[in-house]
């Protein structure tokens, strides 16, 4: 199934049901895709599927203001303080800051790294990003701090919204904010042997799974229609 005139809202569909999509973020930037589920829905199963189908780095992500409201930073600027400016003050060829935040594992994970820890994790990480929206911040913050472990194997990405960045990180989160759902997303790279898969390899995937691959210009148009009407 690939992404059409109404590729956006068959992207919202499939993802309020917990089903994954794709996101190209542009020819121009990265020219990568990325596998993408809602991290409400995660489970062991998702996570094996993100490791053998699309195997980049499987990472979550929230909002940057959701990450300060925890006192999260990025670690770039964490880094910077401890005297890795030469290290953080370069960038990758497609130009964006990074979005790393912290590197964390759930403290009743057994290595951080199998699918159960990595699934249990990020729906940790969603039940506090559902504390925060519902305005319970002291409660996010309390169990943030009292129930995770760092450094370890999932990486945390703050977003810097579209009007600053146009990443995938920017990307899942402006779907979830067009569906109604709460800023808390799953990303992993579709790789191929050597180097990112092409899209029209990853077209043919998406209609195995009976998803679809929708490009960042197409939720950039729906998200400043939406913002602007």
């Amino acid at each position: 199934m690939i992404a059409t005139e109404d590729g956006v809202v068959r992207a919202l569909k499939l993802l309020s049901s917990g089903k994954p999509i794709f996101i190209h973020d542009s020819s121009s930037r990265e020219d990568e895709v990325d596998m993408v589920y809602h991290a409400g829905f995660i489970d062991f199963r998702k996570i094996a599927l993100l490791r053998r189908l699309a195997g980049g780095l499987i990472c979550f992500s929230m909002p940057k203001n959701i990450g300060e409201a925890l006192g999260l930073r990025y670690m770039s600027d964490i880094l910077r303080d401890v005297g890795y400016t030469e290290l953080t003050g370069r960038t990758l060829r497609y130009g964006d800051p990074p979005n790393f935040s912290l590197w964390v594992n759930h403290r009743n994970a057994l290595t951080g790294i199998r699918d159960t820890d990595r699934a249990l994790t990020i729906r940790e990480l969603d039940n506090i990003v559902k504390l925060v929206v519902d305005g319970r911040v002291g409660e996010a913050r309390r169990k943030f701090i009292n129930e995770f472990v760092a450094p370890g194997h999932v990486p945390i990405l703050l977003g810097r919204g579209l009007r600053v960045r146009k990443g995938h990180t920017e990307l899942s989160l402006a779907l979830a904010e067009l569906a109604g759902m709460r800023p808390s997303m799953v990303i992993t790279e579709v790789l191929d042997e050597g180097g990112a898969m092409p899209v029209s390899k990853v077209k043919e995937l998406a209609s195995k799974l009976g998803t679809v691959v929708i490009e960042g210009d197409e939720i950039i148009r729906e998200w400043e229609k939406r913002m602007n009407s």
